[in-house]
């Protein structure tokens, strides 16, 4: 389109030839103007002058997180390469194996305890019903507490 023949207004209203090299001459005059303004920019100072941490604080890290594939970036890594660079003796060095032995041993411990109780407990039973046979009468469970703490017991 030749930048001087006529143009129209939003109206509809044609503009003569000059109005119409005029309105060329202005937005081109625009055009060069935005170009040395960001030419002549330094981007860097303006950086210095933005407070990131007030633009981050306006975005919302959970829609961000939303839109990554974590299947798709996880697929570009190569996740040995990554293990490789593990210093596992630093790791080792800085694990309390002590803390981690006493943790299993009394884990290991209680659960031994455990045994023991319910084992304990069925060999008193099976005493208790061995007496019983020898003493002639019948083994009738394990002693409890009296009826009267039960609910619903009467005197």
């Amino acid at each position: 389109m030749d930048s001087f023949e006529r143009r129209r207004w939003p109206a509809g209203r044609p503009v003569p030839r000059s109005e119409a090299w005029a309105q060329a001459v202005a937005e081109r005059a625009v055009e060069r103007a935005v170009e040395l303004v960001v030419s002549a920019l330094d981007v860097n100072a303006l950086l210095d002058l933005v407070d990131l941490n007030a633009v981050l604080d306006q975005v919302d890290i959970d829609r961000v997180l939303d839109r990554i594939d974590l299947d798709r970036l996880l697929g570009r890594m190569d996740l040995n390469d990554i293990v490789k660079r593990i210093d596992v003796e630093a790791l080792v060095e800085q694990t309390d194996l002590g803390a981690v032995i006493a943790a299993s041993s009394s884990g290991v411990a209680g659960d031994v305890l455990d045994v023991v109780r319910s084992q304990t407990v069925g060999l008193d039973e099976f005493i208790a019903r061995w007496i019983g046979r020898l003493r002639r009468r019948p083994y009738i469970g394990p002693p409890g507490p009296p009826d009267r703490l039960h609910p619903g017991a009467g005197p």
